[in-house]
């Protein structure tokens, strides 16, 4: 019973003041940014998701205090002050999800286009639906990738190569849990959408804004849930990582030993909880 009083699930609902907190201090930059490139798409005639789709970028630093709030309350159990540990996480990790807020961009600015354009010419010609089939398979693999990325960036010191190259090859190698996160969040996704459809007048506003603060935590809250025990089975465990403990003696003196008798040609090293940068594999490529 204390497992179960422990679990992510009940954890949402038992922390879920505090973890709404960490959601709207995502999700407000995140509607302030989409609004002013909304505005700016207005006022200049290019009024497409490629400009609307800009708030991505400026808004996704806030990704890892959002991402790193819920690993503490849904996987480490740990119940932390939500606004030191959000905006610690965005200062640390401001210049990758920056470029991270880039590559998402690109992926669902591009995928907007290509299956709008695909499934227009499938109305003429079925070969266009097979095209379209594919590129959708291709957006979910590249979607899945994604659930990887934030939540590695913020607890491995690991380069930005290694990052993506260990979240593309964790779309084959944890594909059950894959499934069940995008099943998950394909639910929750449709039914926001179904909402906003079938809502209208002040009714559409009030929806969009408890969407628009909700959708991010639930979704983040969702996969994170799902995929960390894969995660950590391939990469390394969470708890510890990014920690305000500091590192005995001892604990430093073993870090020593198990980076000098690491494999050369590794470039990280799995050491007390964190990846840490192998000097041997330097000196080796010098």
């Amino acid at each position: 019973m204390k497992n179960f009083n422990q679990s992510a699930f009940i954890r949402f609902f038992t922390c879920f003041p505090k973890l709404l907190l960490a959601g709207l201090m995502y999700s407000v930059p995140f509607a302030i940014f989409t609004g002013i490139f909304v505005f700016i798409s207005n006022i200049t005639g290019f009024n497409n998701v490629i400009v609307w789709g800009l708030g991505i970028i400026p808004s996704t630093p806030f990704l890892a205090g959002l991402v790193m709030v819920i690993r503490k309350y849904a996987i480490e159990k740990l119940d932390v002050p939500v606004v030191s540990t959000f905006f610690a996480a965005v200062k640390e990790n401001f210049k990758r999800f920056i470029l991270h807020g880039v590559v998402i961009y690109a992926i669902v600015s591009c995928s907007f286009f290509a299956i709008l354009y695909y499934y227009t010419l499938s109305a003429d010609d079925p070969v266009f639906g097979s095209v379209l089939t594919l590129y959708l398979l291709f957006t979910a693999l590249l979607l899945v990738m994604m659930f990887y990325v934030p939540v590695m960036t913020v607890t491995y010191e690991l380069r930005l190569r290694d990052i993506y190259k260990n979240s593309f090859l964790l779309i084959f190698g944890k594909i059950l849990r894959n499934l069940i996160a995008f099943i998950a969040v394909a639910i929750v996704t449709a039914f926001a959408f179904l909402a906003l459809t079938f809502s209208g007048g002040a009714m559409f506003w009030v929806t969009a804004g408890i969407i628009v603060a909700l959708y991010p935590l639930i979704f983040c809250y969702i996969v994170n849930s799902i995929i960390a025990k894969g995660l950590q089975e391939t990469v390394g465990y969470f708890v510890g990582v990014n920690s305000d403990k500091e590192l005995t003696a001892e604990d430093i003196e073993h870090e020593k030993e198990i980076i000098a008798n690491a494999d050369s040609t590794s470039d990280y090293v799995f050491v007390n909880g964190r990846m840490v940068k192998n000097k041997s594999s330097d000196e080796n490529k010098k």
